[in-house]
C-alpha cells in the first residue's frame, strides 16, 4: 500500500477549490503523508483571484507561473518539483466519484502506471451535447473493459504513476498544443512492455467545453495526430486510425479527398445542433485526418 502521496493539479482557467477541499478532507483521514500542488498555467486574473487562497491551506502548495507552457510542459515541471515518488495527476475540472477515491489508489496502485477512468453525469447541459456524447460512448468503460487494451484509455486526466517512471516516458516537448500527448505516453509504455492497470475509481468530468470549442480542440489533436504519425508512425492502433485505414485499402480516401470542401461545414452544422451525431463527428474526424496526413 501506498504511504505518500504527490497530487497534482494543473490549472488553466478554472476555479479548483472544490476539488482541493475534497482531496483534502479524504487525504486527513487516511495514515499518509502527502501534498497537493496546484499550478496555475496563465489563467485570466478572475481565475487566479478564485484560487490563490488555496496556498493557505495546509498541504497545498500554489504557484502561479509566469507564462503558459502548456498541458505538457505543465505536467513535467510539477512532476519534477513533486517530494514524493507516487503521483497522482488530476485534470481541473474533474471531481471524485467515490468518497473513498484517494483510498482505492492507495491500495490497488500496482507500483507503475494505474488508470481509475473517467465518469459522465446523466445531465447535460446545452451546448455540450457533443462532448458530452463522446465521452459516455468513447471514454467512459469499467476498468474491465479498459483492461482488455490497456494502452488505448490512458487518461492524465486521472492516473497515479511513479515518478521516475513518468520523468522517463512522458513527453515534454514532442506534443505541441491541444491532444495526444497521452497517445505518445500509452505508446512509450507499450514499448517498453510497462504493465499498465486499470481500476474502478473514476472522476466525473464536469468542464464539458460547448461544441465550437471543443471542434477547434478536436482539429489540434487530429493535426498532432497526423504529425505523431509522419514523424513516429504513432496512432496505428486508435480506432480513428483503422477506420482510415480501412477507407484507404478500399480507395475510399479518395471521396474524402474529394468532397471535405463542402462535407465538413456541412457535418459541423449537426455537430453543433442540439443532437449530434457521433457518426458524422467520425466522419468529421476523418476528413481532418486525411487533409493533415497530405499536407
Amino acid at each position: 500500500m501506498v504511504s505518500e502521496i504527490s497530487i497534482l493539479i494543473p490549472v488553466y482557467n478554472q476555479n479548483v477549490s472544490a476539488l482541493v477541499d475534497n482531496l483534502l478532507s479524504q487525504a486527513s483521514q487516511l495514515a499518509i503523508s502527502f501534498e497537493i500542488r496546484v499550478y496555475d498555467d496563465g489563467s485570466s486574473p478572475e481565475t487566479l483571484a478564485k484560487n490563490q487562497s488555496l496556498g493557505q491551506r495546509p498541504g497545498v502548495i500554489y504557484r502561479e507561473l509566469p507564462e503558459n507552457l502548456g498541458r505538457s510542459q505543465i505536467r513535467y515541471l510539477m512532476a519534477q518539483e513533486a517530494k514524493y515518488n507516487q503521483l497522482l495527476f488530476l485534470d481541473n475540472d474533474v471531481l471524485p466519484r467515490y468518497p473513498d477515491f484517494l483510498s482505492r489508489y492507495l491500495q490497488q496502485f500496482n507500483g507503475q502506471v494505474t488508470v481509475g477512468g473517467v465518469a459522465y453525469q446523466k445531465k447535460v447541459l446545452a451546448g455540450t451535447e457533443l462532448r458530452w456524447k463522446y465521452g459516455k460512448a468513447r471514454e467512459e468503460a469499467p476498468a474491465v473493459q479498459r483492461q482488455k487494451t490497456p494502452y488505448q484509455r490512458i487518461f492524465s486526466s486521472n492516473f497515479l504513476v511513479d515518478r521516475s517512471l513518468f520523468l522517463t516516458y512522458f513527453p515534454r516537448k514532442e506534443v505541441r498544443g491541444y491532444g495526444h500527448e497521452d497517445t505518445l505516453f500509452a505508446h512509450r509504455l507499450q514499448e517498453n512492455k510497462i504493465p499498465v492497470m486499470h481500476i474502478d475509481n473514476p472522476v466525473w468530468h464536469l468542464g464539458l467545453e460547448p461544441a465550437q470549442l471543443f471542434l477547434l480542440k478536436t482539429n489540434e489533436a487530429i493535426l498532432n495526430l497526423a504529425r505523431l504519425n509522419q514523424q513516429m508512425n504513432l496512432g496505428q492502433e486508435s480506432r480513428l486510425y483503422k477506420l482510415y485505414h480501412s477507407l484507404k485499402k478500399w480507395k475510399a480516401d479518395v471521396f474524402l479527398k474529394e468532397n471535405s470542401s463542402w462535407l465538413l461545414p456541412m457535418i459541423k452544422r449537426n455537430l453543433v445542433s442540439r443532437n449530434p451525431s457521433l457518426y458524422l463527428f467520425d466522419l468529421y474526424r476523418l476528413l481532418l485526418l486525411d487533409r493533415y496526413l497530405r499536407k
